[in-house]
């Protein structure tokens, strides 16, 4: 018996593989180091799977193998334009906690972290350990899911290039934004404390305030982090919101 398949289905799986495989290789955390390959091969075969059968109704079948070739490699193009949009907001957590470190005065080398196997402070582990598990905990890996085979509701995003290119560099700001907006008030306490350490000194020289300013700012920022924690749960739901508008809006809504 001879098995038959018809050429658009099959140019939609390859083409939904493509993708998947793009995003998974690029989003966290489907690309930590951390992750086993057969793994991440295992996710992108089973995402392009799902969603070659919402593709296969917008793709036409290539007049050619290179124009199939082609097509391939801009579809993984697309995928990694979506892991890469994921990858910029779940490196929200560390960001601010390395800001934290970096202004709270902790000055410890940096240390090995555990899922991206990079050098970070540890305040940034910190943050960036909190921030995935309330992701996996709030349902965050779920949306992130559903909005990539989202994506699969059209053939390509690329018909608008410059609104790929809009979208990636908001991403970023947003990040940037988002990082000093959760270490703002943390910040905000230390620049007081400085400014109050530098009128002592102008005041009473004698009492030499340095002296005390460093394990002081160490001590508040302690205490600043253990507060300002509750208020990630809210930041993470805004940043997912976020995500799964950006992936809206490339492929039009």
């Amino acid at each position: 018996m001879n098995l038959t398949v018809e050429p658009a289905v099959l140019t939609a799986f390859l083409l939904a593989m493509a993708r998947s495989f793009g995003f998974v290789y690029f989003a966290q955390p489907f690309a930590l180091p951390s992750i086993p390959r057969i793994v991440r091969v295992a996710l992108g075969v089973a995402f392009g799977i799902a969603g070659g059968a919402r593709m296969v109704h917008q793709v036409a079948v290539p007049s050619s193998t290179g124009s199939l070739v082609v097509g391939i490699l801009l579809q993984g193009v697309e995928g990694a334009l979506i892991g890469y949009l994921v990858n910029v907001f779940m490196n929200i957590g560390s960001s601010a906690g390395s800001s934290v470190g970096l202004f709270g005065g902790f000055s410890p080398p940096p240390s090995l972290d555990p899922l991206s196997l990079n050098q970070s402070p540890s305040t940034g582990q910190l943050y960036g350990l909190l921030w995935m598990t309330l992701f996996f905990v709030s349902g965050g890996a779920t949306l992130v899911v559903g909005g990539l085979l989202n994506t699969f509701r059209v053939s390509t995003i690329f018909s608008t290039p410059e609104l790929g290119f809009v979208i990636v560099v908001k991403s970023v700001s947003v990040l940037m934004g988002a990082a000093i907006q959760i270490a703002a008030p943390i910040l905000a306490v230390l620049f007081l404390t400085q400014v109050i350490v530098g009128v002592l000194t102008k005041v009473a020289p004698q009492l030499n305030p340095f002296m005390f300013s460093f394990p002081l700012q160490i001590l508040l920022s302690l205490a600043l982090i253990s507060l300002s924690l509750v208020l990630l749960p809210s930041f993470l739901g805004n940043a997912v919101q976020y995500m799964i508008s950006a992936e809206h809006d490339l492929i039009g809504g």
